[in-house]
């Protein structure tokens, strides 16, 4: 089992880091796009916030918004109320690679909610609390 876990976890990570174009003419590496779509989600949040949210330093989200910018698909505008501070904001472009990468995820993940849509509770819970257990295993490692 452990063979086959590992097997699984390493191919959808190989697909994972692919770069991919969501809608536009750039390819956009996974944390280009993890960054649009934090942006997305959260407008009007300056860099060191997006940095907490996602767990890097200041210095890389400088650093991807910074290659988002010359590929046009974020632009700075001044904080709501501050307009001494710039925040990161979806251009038009940024906002189309934005659906287009929610649609990436309903198309690649409708396979996994019909399937778990098909589990009676008992075999949903099964799997949950393994899932969970993993998830308690990799934290303890860290």
């Amino acid at each position: 089992m452990a063979e086959l876990l590992l097997r699984v976890f390493n191919k959808f990570a190989r697909n994972e880091k692919q770069p991919r174009r969501f809608g536009i003419d750039e390819l956009l590496h996974p944390s280009e796009i993890h960054m649009v779509m934090l942006i997305g989600d959260n407008p009007g949040v300056h860099g060191a916030e997006l940095a907490r949210m996602a767990g890097v330093t200041r210095g890389a989200i400088s650093q991807i918004v910074a290659k988002l910018e010359k590929k046009g698909l974020v632009r700075k505008a001044e904080e709501p109320g501050n307009s001494l501070k710039k925040v990161p904001v979806l251009t038009n472009k940024g906002k189309v690679a934005y659906y287009a990468h929610e649609q990436y995820h309903e198309e690649m993940d409708s396979d996994l909610y019909a399937y778990v849509r098909k589990l009676s509770g008992e075999e949903f819970t099964a799997v949950e609390k393994f899932l969970r257990e993993l998830e308690n295993m990799a934290d303890r490692r860290r």
